[in-house]
């Protein structure tokens, strides 16, 4: 069940991303590049799809995930997506 109605919190989000990443919270840093640093590959980025979509209602194309590449910017993403500024 999506939690659109609390604020948003980038913690949880970095705890979502280590859990689905099977890594310690600490090598989840906003500059981490998930492909580069992390070895994230295309499976694991649809994992993470999942679990951002099933905590925050927000759906991330496995693609563009892909195309996003790093913590900080799944979490700008998201922050977008949840304060309404999307276009899509």
């Amino acid at each position: 069940t999506a939690h659109t109605d609390q604020a948003f919190d980038a913690e949880e989000l970095r705890t979502v991303v280590a859990e689905a990443l099977e890594l310690p919270l600490d090598e989840v840093t906003d500059d981490a590049r998930f492909k580069e640093d992390l070895e994230v590959d295309s499976l694991i980025s649809l994992e993470i799809a999942v679990r951002v979509e099933e905590r925050y209602g927000v759906k991330i194309d496995e693609s563009r995930l892909a195309e996003i590449g790093s913590f900080r910017l799944v979490r700008e993403l998201i922050e977008a997506e949840l304060n309404g500024a999307s276009t899509t």
